[in-house]
């Protein structure tokens, strides 16, 4: 039988430790590379995009270039030191406090009301009621009803009769007015020759053309909150010797006028 060798192989020299392993010297860029290349592929690029969504406003933003810097291997070297320009300091980008909230619709009741002949303004009177002079009953305290008239012969006869009322009612009260209104014109004789809404004027509008015997007014209600707001204007014109009414839509411009007038001047202390 040979003889068994008692000496141990040569013993092969061991790998050197990765953490022994001299890397290469990196170029240090010039400058940060764009940051839509430095989003490596698969999962941590799906986590780059869901940071990208979440910045708003100029500390997010110069957070999320950070953490897409630290998703590659950092160079051997410091990168030298580049300004980061916040979205707070670009022309045009949005403020990191976000957009304003919108306003909250007030919702208040009116609880102020001006005098009568306060709830038109001069420059509606002078061109629908030019030289109208305007009368209204004494204020009384504590009163929820203002009114007043204008009369004008200036140019044939132009007459604006305003009454604003506050009620918790005011709905109510203002389909009540319009039955009303139907109900009278239809009985005496009249011809209501329009009757629609009026958009974008209170919360509801009508408006009525009422003839009676080749003489035309109008009729409009408005309610606003507690408010209730009804005006009736009428206007004729000499045509020699003969009065007649304005067009209808004249007249109806006039009457939307006022009411919008009287609209403003309420207050809610």
């Amino acid at each position: 039988m040979a003889d068994i060798e008692d000496t141990p192989p040569a013993t092969q020299p061991l790998p050197t430790a990765a953490s022994t392993r001299v890397l290469p010297g990196q170029p240090t860029p010039a400058t940060l590379p764009d940051p839509a290349d430095l989003r490596p592929a698969g999962p941590t690029r799906r986590w780059t995009w869901l940071l990208g969504g979440l910045t708003a406003g100029a500390g997010a933003a110069a957070l999320a270039l950070s953490l897409a810097a630290n998703l590659v291997d950092p160079a051997p070297t410091a990168a030298p030191t580049t300004a980061v320009t916040t979205a707070a300091t670009v022309p045009g980008a949005p403020s990191s406090a976000g957009p304003a909230a919108p306003a909250t619709p007030t919702t208040a009741p009116y609880t102020t009301l001006v005098d009568g002949c306060a709830l038109l303004r001069p420059e509606t009177v002078e061109r629908h009621i030019k030289g109208a002079t305007c009368t209204a009953p004494p204020p009384a305290g504590g009163a929820t009803t203002s009114n007043a008239t204008w009369t004008s012969k200036a140019a044939g006869y132009a007459d604006a009769q305003v009454v604003v009322t506050l009620s918790p009612t005011a709905e109510t009260v203002y389909q009540q007015m319009l039955t009303t209104s139907r109900t009278t014109a239809t009985s005496t004789g009249a011809k209501i020759t329009d009757d629609r809404a009026v958009p974008d004027l209170g919360d509801k509008a009508t408006l009525l053309y009422v003839s009676y015997s080749g003489f035309g007014h109008v009729e409009l209600t408005v309610t606003q909150r507690n408010a209730l707001v009804t005006v009736r204007y009428s206007a004729l014109t000499y045509s020699g010797l003969t009065l007649k009414d304005v067009p209808s839509d004249t007249a109806e411009a006039a009457a939307i006028a006022c009411a919008k007038d009287a609209l403003a001047t309420l207050t809610t202390s």
